[in-house]
């Protein structure tokens, strides 16, 4: 398979007065065409760091060291603004855990999508929004754009952001812990409908989260980070039944925990 994004060395550190400390190090791995990429790790693992780094939307005190982000054969840590503002959103979509505080609030949902419509310099096209949520299983598609975002529940909301981030066709979508502020129920149907954005849109995904059962029922492959470090790689059934780090087999021991505990893997 062809490789659409490809890291390489990257480190990031951020600079807390006048110290830099380093959360992500020489990591390294790469997303095919068609591809979903899980990575996996705990709070501050520095999974989410690399997934911001991608679109360079770091916070202002962060710093890449080192490394290159080739997407689509263009580094993007290279790029201008401009150049870069391109690719965000319409080539790079990035959903995150808590949809509601990234929607604003002051604006119905149809006018979120005019904005984005808007920013790409193209004219709004409401039927093909509608089209759009109603592929994603929206119910009442109408009553959804003129509603507020505080108005949706949480899991209406995250499918809203879905679709926002879908709307202007991505090669590559990165869903930073989408399942993580939704109850086990609404976790569940996320993870079944991000499985059905990659079959009916063809995108190719990278899924950051804590969560190994999440990670095993939607990659393709995953990638483990602890310490800022890729620790391990690999298939899902390989990670699951044969961890190779200690620290992946102990992920892999409290998911079966947690799931045996009462839950299911989702499936």
């Amino acid at each position: 398979m062809n490789s659409l994004l490809e890291i390489n060395g990257l480190s990031v550190a951020y600079k807390i007065g006048k110290n830099l400390n380093e959360v992500v190090k020489d990591v390294t791995f790469s997303v095919d065409i068609g591809e979903t990429l899980a990575i996996v790790g705990e709070s501050g693992s520095g999974k989410s760091t690399v997934a911001l780094s991608i679109v360079r939307a770091l916070p202002e005190n962060a710093i890449i060291t080192k490394g290159s982000i080739f997407f689509e054969g263009k580094d993007l840590l290279k790029l201008d603004l401009k150049s870069l503002r391109y690719i965000r959103g319409k080539d790079i979509s990035i959903i995150f855990q808590d949809p509601l505080a990234h929607l604003n609030p002051l604006r119905k949902v149809k006018l979120l999508f005019k904005d984005l419509f808007n920013d790409h310099g193209l004219e709004f096209d409401l039927q093909r929004v509608v089209e759009l949520l109603n592929k994603l299983k929206i119910p009442d598609p109408q009553r959804v754009l003129d509603a507020y975002p505080y108005q949706l529940s949480g899991g209406m909301a995250q499918r809203v952001f879905i679709a926002l981030a879908l709307a202007m066709n991505p090669r590559l979508l990165i869903a930073d812990e989408p399942t993580s502020a939704l109850d086990l129920t609404i976790q569940s149907q996320v993870v079944k409908l991000l499985k059905e954005v990659k079959k009916s849109f063809k995108v190719s995904m990278i899924i950051i989260t804590h969560d190994m059962g999440v990670a095993a029922s939607i990659a393709d492959r995953i990638v483990v980070m602890h310490n800022g470090k890729v620790v391990e790689e690999g298939p899902p059934e390989e990670i699951l039944i044969q961890p190779k780090s200690d620290y992946t087999k102990n992920l892999v021991i409290s998911a079966r925990r947690l799931y045996e505990g009462g839950l299911k893997w989702i499936s």
